[in-house]
C-alpha cells in the first residue's frame, strides 16, 4: 500500500514538474523590461538619455520580438522546442548581465534579452501542448499568469530594487538570478525530453500561407493591438497618473504594479473560462470595454479617480492577453501549426504593438502633452476590439496553413 501510494506521488509530480519549470521560464519573459518604465527619469540622469532616446530603448524589446520571433519555429526543429526555450532564458541571463555597460550595455543587452524573451514567447505555448495535449489550456492559464505577474513584480520592485543596489542599471542586472534559476531548471527539463520528437521546419510555401489565412490574421492582428496598448500602459502610464492625476511618483509606480498585477488571477481562469465555448466574442468584449473607459477616463478627469483608472486599464488588458494567446492554441490543428502561429501572430503583432510606447512617447515629446498618446491608445484598444471578433469566431486555420 505504501509503494502504490509512492508510486501515485511519483506519477504527479513528473505531471506538475513540467508546469513548474515553464511558470519559472515565464516568470522571466517579462520583468527584465517591465522594470525599465518606472526608472526612466532615473536612467535618463544616470545615462544622459532623453525621452526620445528612452522611447527608442522601450521600443527595442517590441522590434526584437518581432524580428526574431520568425525564426523560433526553426530553432525548435534544430533544439527540439525544449531545447529552443533553454537556447532563450540563456540569451535573457547574458542580456541582463550586460546593462552594467552604461547606454551601450543597456543598448546591447536589451537586444539580446529580449531576442531570448521572443524564443520564449513563440515556443512556451507549443511546449505547454507538447507536455500537456488537450489540457494545455489550463498550463497555458499559468504561464500567462506567470507572464503577466512579472510585469508586476517588475514594475513594482524596480524602485526598491533600484534603491538596494545603488542605482538603476545595478537595479535591472538583480533580476539575473530569478533567470539563472530559469537556466537550471529548463536544463534539467530539456535533458529529460531529449529523446522526444521535434517538430519539422515549415516550408517556405507553409510560411506564406498562414500568412494569407483570415483565421491567423485576425488572431495576429488581435494579438498586435492587445499588445500595442499593455505596453503603452506599462511604459507610459506612471508617468501619466504623475503628470496628470498629480500622484507621486512613488504611488505611480504602486498604480503600475496594481495595473499589471490584476492580470495574474485573470489569467488563471481566462483561457480555461474562454476555451469552454467554441466562440470568444463576449470575452473579446471584456478585455476591450474597461480598457476604453480608462482611456477616456485619463483623458476627461485624470486627477478625479486614478486608481480606478488603473484598475480598468489592468482588468481590460489583463483579460486580452491570457485571450490572444489561448486563441493561437484553440485555432491551430497541431503543435507544428501552433507554433507557426504562435511566431506569425507575435512577429507581426510585436512589430505593431511597438508603435504604441514609442508613438506615445514621441507625441509627448513633440506636443508637451500626454492627451495625443493616449488618443493613439484609444484608437488601438478600439481597433483591438474590431479584429477580436473575428479572431474568436469559432474557426480553425486551414491544414495547408
Amino acid at each position: 500500500m505504501e509503494a502504490g501510494r509512492e508510486r501515485r506521488s511519483s506519477r504527479w509530480w513528473w505531471v506538475v514538474a513540467p508546469a513548474a519549470v515553464l511558470v519559472l521560464v515565464a516568470l522571466c519573459l517579462r520583468a527584465p523590461f517591465a522594470a525599465v518604465g518606472p526608472l526612466l527619469g532615473e536612467l535618463s540622469d544616470e545615462l544622459g538619455l532623453s525621452t526620445g532616446g528612452l522611447s527608442v530603448v522601450t521600443a527595442l524589446p517590441l522590434v526584437c520580438f518581432a524580428l526574431v520571433s520568425p525564426f523560433a519555429p526553426a530553432l525548435a526543429a534544430r533544439f527540439g522546442v525544449h531545447g529552443a526555450v533553454l537556447l532563450g532564458v540563456v540569451l535573457i541571463a547574458v542580456g541582463i548581465l550586460l546593462r552594467v555597460a552604461g547606454a551601450p550595455g543597456l543598448v546591447a543587452g536589451t537586444v539580446l534579452l529580449s531576442g531570448g524573451i521572443a524564443v520564449g514567447n513563440v515556443l512556451l505555448p507549443a511546449v505547454a501542448r507538447a507536455e500537456y495535449g488537450a489540457r494545455a489550456a489550463v498550463v497555458l492559464g499559468l504561464i500567462t499568469a506567470a507572464m503577466s505577474g512579472s510585469a508586476a513584480v517588475g514594475a513594482g520592485l524596480a524602485r526598491p530594487l533600484s534603491a538596494a543596489a545603488g542605482g538603476p542599471t545595478a537595479g535591472l542586472v538583480l533580476w539575473g538570478v530569478l533567470v539563472l534559476a530559469a537556466v537550471l531548471a529548463m536544463a534539467l527539463l530539456t535533458r529529460a525530453r531529449r529523446g522526444a520528437p521535434r517538430p519539422d521546419d515549415a516550408p517556405s510555401g507553409a510560411r506564406t500561407a498562414i500568412l494569407r489565412d483570415r483565421v491567423a490574421l485576425a488572431v495576429t492582428l488581435y494579438f498586435g493591438f492587445q499588445s500595442l496598448s499593455f505596453y503603452a500602459m506599462l511604459t507610459w502610464l506612471a508617468d501619466v497618473l504623475e503628470a496628470e492625476a498629480g500622484v507621486s511618483s512613488v504611488a505611480a509606480g504602486g498604480l503600475l504594479a496594481v495595473a499589471t498585477g490584476l492580470a495574474v488571477p485573470l489569467a488563471l481562469v481566462v483561457p480555461g473560462l474562454a476555451g469552454r465555448r467554441p466562440g470568444q466574442q463576449a470575452w473579446v468584449l471584456a478585455g476591450a470595454l474597461p480598457a476604453i473607459a480608462a482611456i477616456v477616463g485619463l483623458l476627461g478627469a485624470p486627477a478625479a479617480a486614478p486608481l480606478l483608472w488603473a484598475t480598468l486599464y489592468g482588468i481590460g488588458s489583463g483579460i486580452a492577453f491570457p485571450l490572444s494567446m489561448m486563441l493561437i492554441v484553440a485555432r491551430s490543428r497541431d503543435v507544428a501549426q501552433t507554433g507557426r502561429l504562435s511566431a506569425t501572430a507575435q512577429s507581426v503583432g510585436y512589430l505593431l504593438a511597438a508603435t504604441g510606447p514609442l508613438g506615445v512617447g514621441l507625441l509627448h515629446d513633440a506636443t508637451g502633452a500626454w492627451g495625443p498618446g493616449l488618443g493613439l491608445m484609444l484608437a488601438a484598444v478600439v481597433l483591438q476590439l474590431v479584429v477580436g471578433w473575428a479572431a474568436a469566431r469559432p474557426r480553425l486555420l486551414s491544414p495547408a496553413a
